[in-house]
C-alpha cells in the first residue's frame, strides 16, 4: 500500500490498494496500515475507486490522480479519503496497429506469454495476403486469454445468470476467425459512417404521454415498456447489431478482386477481435479480483472503521470489480454505503432477478443493492461506442443462441443503456439525478450522461470520456458526502 496524503493543493489523504491476478494481496499488510492511516486522519469517507488503465505505472498513477483531483474541486468535507484499486488490467489505445506500448501492456497483464503476443503483433503488423493467416489470429487469441478448465477465474466469464458455471467461453473465439473478423469491420465501418450524422440521432428521453396518442413503444428513448424487461435500451449506433447474427456476415468470397477486399476488411477487422479478447480476460478477471480480493479487503475495513462510510466507484472494468466486490461483500451489515458505475462493462441484465429472455435465473450481480446501504448509481451514455457496439458483438458465449431481437438487446452493456429488467428502477438525467433529493436513497438507478459524456471517435467512443466533474458530483450525491 502507497501513501500519497498530501498532494499539490490536496488536502485528502489517498492510498492505493493493490491485488495480483487471482485476487491475492501484494502486500498482506495493507489493509491494516489503510485502516490505521485513516482512523488517525479522521477519514469519515472512504471513497475506493478502480479503473482499468494500468498499462504501466505512470498510466494508473495519472488516471488515479485524474480522477481524485475532480472530487478535490467539488466536495466541500474534508473528512474523505480515496482509495486506488490497482490490479493487472489494461485499456487499449484508439490507433488500429499494436504499439510498443501496447504490446508491453499485455505482456504485464498476461504474463509469460510474450512468445505468443509477439506472434500476434507479426501477423497483424504483416497482415499476410491468406485466409489461413487470419485464423492463426484465432487461434492464437484462443491461447493467450485460456484459462485451465478448474481454475477459479472461469466462473466471472458472464453476467448472465446467478449460478457460477464451472466453465463459459465467449463465441468470438470459437466462431469461424475470418467471419468473426469481418463482422467486426463492418461493424465500425457503420458506426464511423453514423457517428457523422450523430447530431441527428432522437433525443434519449422522452416525456411520457398519456391518452390514445400515446406510444406503444418508445422511438428511441427511456420509457418503460414492460415491468418485466424494463426500460427500453437506446438505439443500436449501428443496424449491423440487428442482424441474428452480426458476427457470420458471409462465406468467404470468391474471385480474385472480391478475396482481396474482403481480405482486407478481415485484417482491420482482426485487429478488434484481440482488443475484445484481451478485454473479454480483462473484465473476467475483475469480477475475480472484486468477489475474493476486494470484498474482503472491505470488510476487514469495514471493522476497523465502524464509523467511517465506505463507497465503491468503477468505470469500465473497474465498474465489473467494484460491482462483483459489492455481491462478495456478506450480506446483512450493509458495510457498503453507496456503488456509482460510470460506463460500467458489464451487461445491462446483470442486476436482474430475472431475465426476460429465459424461463428461470437471474443476472449474476441479482439481489446486489441489498447489500448496499444507499443506491447503486447505473451511469450510462449511448455515445460509448466501446460499450455500445463492440460489447455485444463479444459477449455471446457459446451455446447461446443468436439474438432474434439484436445482440444490442440481448448482450448489451450497462454503461451503453443503463440497467435492464429491473422492476422500480428509475432513469434520471444526469441534471435531475444533481437536484438534491433526487437520487433514490436504496435501489437501483440509471442516469443517463450522455450530455457530459459524448466525447470521442469509432471505435470507442464516449467510453474514456468520463473526467468531469458532474460525474463527480453524482459520486458524491450517492454517497451523501457534502459538496462544494
Amino acid at each position: 500500500m502507497r501513501s500519497s496524503e498530501n498532494g499539490p493543493g490536496t488536502t485528502q489523504p489517498r492510498w492505493d490498494i493493490e491485488f495480483d491476478a487471482d485476487g491475492g494481496r501484494t502486500d498482506g499488510e495493507q489493509d491494516d496500515r489503510l485502516a490505521d492511516a485513516a482512523r488517525e486522519g479522521g477519514v469519515r469517507h472512504l471513497v475506493f475507486l478502480a479503473h482499468t488503465a494500468h498499462n504501466d505505472a505512470d498510466t494508473s498513477t495519472d488516471v488515479d490522480t485524474r480522477f481524485r483531483d475532480l472530487f478535490t474541486d467539488v466536495t466541500a468535507d474534508d473528512g474523505v479519503g480515496f482509495v486506488s484499486v490497482r490490479w493487472p488490467g489494461m485499456t487499449f489505445a484508439s490507433e488500429p496497429r499494436i504499439t510498443d506500448a501496447t504490446e508491453a501492456a499485455l505482456n504485464r497483464v498476461f504474463p509469460n506469454r510474450e512468445r505468443l503476443i509477439g506472434d500476434l503483433r507479426s501477423l497483424l503488423d504483416d497482415r499476410p495476403r491468406r485466409f489461413s493467416a487470419v485464423d492463426d489470429v484465432g487461434m492464437n487469441l484462443r491461447r493467450l486469454v485460456e484459462a485451465p478448465l478448474h481454475a477459479q477465474v472461469n466462473a466471472y466469464a458472464t453476467d448472465m445468470g446467478d449460478e457460477l458455471l464451472p466453465q463459459s467461453d465467449p463465441a468470438m473465439l470459437f466462431d469461424s476467425t475470418s467471419h468473426v473478423c469481418e463482422g467486426f469491420a463492418r461493424a465500425l465501418e457503420q458506426a464511423r459512417e453514423e457517428a457523422e450524422r450523430a447530431e441527428q440521432r432522437p433525443e434519449r428521453v422522452e416525456q411520457p404521454r398519456t391518452g390514445s396518442e400515446a406510444p406503444v413503444v418508445s422511438k428511441s428513448g427511456t420509457l418503460t415498456e414492460s415491468e418485466t424487461a424494463g426500460p427500453r435500451p437506446a438505439d443500436a449506433p449501428a443496424d449491423w447489431l440487428a442482424r441474428p447474427e452480426p458476427l457470420t456476415p458471409s462465406a468467404r468470397p470468391f474471385g480474385d478482386a472480391e478475396s482481396e477486399r474482403a481480405l482486407d476488411r478481415q485484417w482491420d477487422g482482426a485487429h478488434q477481435l484481440l482488443c475484445q479478447a484481451a478485454s473479454y480476460a480483462i473484465r473476467r478477471r475483475a469480477g475475480l479480483i472484486g468477489d475474493v480480493g476486494l470484498a474482503p479487503a472491505i470488510e476487514r475495513l469495514a471493522d476497523a472503521l465502524p464509523d467511517t462510510r465506505i463507497h465503491l466507484v468503477g468505470h469500465g472494468a473497474g465498474a465489473r470489480l467494484v460491482a462483483f466486490a459489492a455481491r462478495g461483500v456478506k450480506s446483512g451489515a450493509r458495510r457498503i454505503a453507496s456503488v456509482t458505475l460510470l460506463q460500467g462493462a458489464l451487461s445491462h441484465f446483470a442486476f436482474a432477478a430475472h431475465l426476460p429472455q429465459q424461463m428461470r435465473g437471474g443476472g449474476a450481480l441479482a439481489g446486489v443493492a441489498e447489500r448496499v446501504a444507499g443506491p447503486v448509481v447505473c451511469a450510462y451514455s449511448h455515445h460509448d461506442l466501446e460499450l455500445g457496439l463492440l460489447f455485444p458483438l463479444a459477449s455471446r458465449m457459446i451455446g447461446e443462441s443468436p439474438s432474434l431481437v439484436g445482440a444490442d438487446r440481448l448482450w448489451g452493456a450497462l454503461g451503453y443503456d443503463g440497467a435492464q429488467g429491473i422492476e422500480g428502477c428509475p432513469t434520471l438525467t444526469l441534471a435531475d439525478a444533481l437536484t438534491e433529493g433526487a437520487l433514490p436513497r436504496t435501489g437501483y438507478v440509471s442516469v443517463d450522461v450522455a450530455e457530459t459524456v459524448r466525447g470521442g471517435s469509432p471505435p470507442q467512443g464516449a467510453h474514456h470520456d468520463v473526467f468531469h466533474r458532474d460525474l463527480a458530483r453524482l459520486v458524491l450525491a450517492a454517497g451523501r458526502i457534502r459538496t462544494s
